[in-house]
């Protein structure tokens, strides 16, 4: 069989190279069996041009007698000496092959072959048919927008903006699943683990989907069969907390010191006594607490899932502890969210993609590390694993759980069939969380943590009127130690 050159990628530099298996002839004056020439590009429909071009012009070789190492340089010097011709434009890359042709048919004595039938109209050389990488992750961001929460959105955005930087913005079908295997490289390389990896794959997947659909490019995901098989088996399941451990997470004593905020106060409360995920709720507004069928219940809207948009009766110890005289203390202050201040407060508007559970979700691990309860495996959401766990205990039927947790049961058929429950009958679920039988709470008391956070809010007020007032006089801020 015939040896001819072949195109390949250096997987380090991901740049093309022409591989020519020199001819015997040619191999002990060369010093070497196989002469390798940088494309200088890590486009593969640019390299792909180029290979087809040299293969024409070591094919014309073939036929020039006495090659040597000197003419056989001056032949691919352009190549060699100066690297492949750039091209701005399809139009320049089109007129670069056709002079690299030329040359190729004028040194090897091969005239120009004459058309045989009538000429073909002229068009762009291997013109790119798709978007760039980034034009179409920001209309598929677009899309995402309108279903996800801006928590989830933003992974998709990090994930878009960590490839672009790792690979550059280059166009949709260039893209080759070789690409995607060294980003997925990189990242474990990094450090980062595997359960980590699958989400950015994952998300990656998503956007080279999306362009298959929209006609962006063809063929199969890229992204595709990429994800690390068991990746959740590396990191230990979340584990509940037990009696000792929720003894002194509630012990006043030690409570009324996290407690310093009114989500510090109510969301490791309402959490347990609801199985309520912590930005579920620490994003509940006034208007959510409502009365159905004589029950008080909790409108759940700002959801992880579709099916987390539920209504979960308010428990008789979360009422007992006074959670409905805070609301309407809450409602009297004309605010609208039960903790406004997370995301309007006196600093303005809270930016950070986490939302309103970022700092009750650190403060709350801290606090477990001070009262020695903190485990690799647990952290606020185990507060939810507690509490489903004592449903399944107390015999509340998998149906009735999947819809005061906001779960979808694995039986999908089963779900779709399942509507809304009773109110009476997620009441009956909810009094059978019998913490506040175990529970001492006699002494918890929300109110000094409004308190304390309306001093501190006033006090943000003041120095922010202090501070508008030096730079309307042009008085330099000071800047704080």
């Amino acid at each position: 069989m015939r040896t001819m050159p072949r195109l390949i990628k250096d997987p380090k530099s991901a740049l093309w190279f022409f591989r020519w298996s020199l001819p015997k002839r040619l191999q002990e004056p060369m010093g070497c069996k196989t002469l390798y020439l940088s494309l200088k590009t890590r486009e593969a429909r640019l390299a792909k041009c180029l290979a087809a071009v040299l293969n024409l012009k070591v094919e014309m070789m073939k036929k020039l007698p006495n090659l040597d190492p000197d003419k056989l340089r001056k032949l691919l010097e352009i190549d060699i000496d100066r690297g492949v011709f750039r091209a701005d434009t399809p139009e320049e890359l089109a007129q670069g092959l056709h002079i690299v042709e030329t040359i190729g048919r004028i040194r090897a004595n091969a005239p120009a072959p004459k058309p045989s039938g009538p000429a073909l109209q002229k068009k762009p050389y291997m013109q790119p048919t798709s978007p760039l990488f980034k034009k179409v992750a920001e209309e598929f961001l677009k899309e995402l927008a309108l279903t996800l929460k801006p928590a989830s959105l933003y992974k998709y955005k990090t994930t878009f903006d960590a490839y672009v930087a790792a690979k550059t913005n280059r166009f949709l079908e260039d893209i080759t699943r070789d690409d995607i295997k060294d980003f997925k490289q990189s990242m474990l390389d990094d450090g980062k683990v595997p359960h980590t990896v699958n989400g950015h794959i994952g998300r990656l997947y998503a956007l080279f989907d999306f362009g298959i659909k929209n006609k962006y490019i063809g063929g199969d995901n890229p992204a595709s069969g990429l994800l690390i098989p068991n990746s959740k088996k590396v990191i230990a399941s979340r584990d509940k907390f037990y009696d000792a451990d929720l003894e002194k997470i509630y012990d006043w004593d030690n409570y009324q010191k996290l407690a310093i905020t009114p989500d510090y106060f109510w969301g490791p409360l309402i959490c347990l006594f609801s199985g309520m995920r912590i930005e579920e709720c620490t994003s509940l507004e006034v208007n959510n607490i409502k009365t159905d069928d004589g029950v008080l219940i909790m409108h759940i809207k700002d959801a992880k899932t579709p099916s987390g948009v539920r209504f979960v009766p308010i428990h008789p110890t979360l009422l007992k502890l006074g959670l409905m005289d805070y609301v309407q203390t809450v409602k009297d202050m004309g605010k609208q969210q039960l903790f406004w201040y997370l995301s309007e407060g006196a600093a303005g508007k809270l930016a950070n993609h986490n939302g309103t559970k970022k700092n009750l979700s650190r403060r709350f691990s801290t606090y477990l590390k001070k009262i020695e309860v903190k485990q690799d495996d647990n952290c606020f959401h185990s507060l939810r694993h507690t509490t489903i766990t004592r449903l399944v205990a107390r015999n509340v039927n998998n149906s009735t759980i999947y819809k005061l947790c906001g779960h979808k049961s694995d039986n999908s058929t089963h779900y779709d069939y399942l509507h809304e429950l009773p109110t009476k009958t997620l009441q009956d679920a909810i009094v059978s969380i019998d913490f506040g039988l175990e529970l001492d709470l006699s002494k918890f008391d929300w109110k000094p943590s409004l308190e304390r956070l309306n001093e501190r809010e006033a006090k943000r007020h003041i120095q922010a009127k202090r501070e508008f007032a030096r730079l309307a006089k042009g008085t330099p801020v000071k800047k704080r130690n």
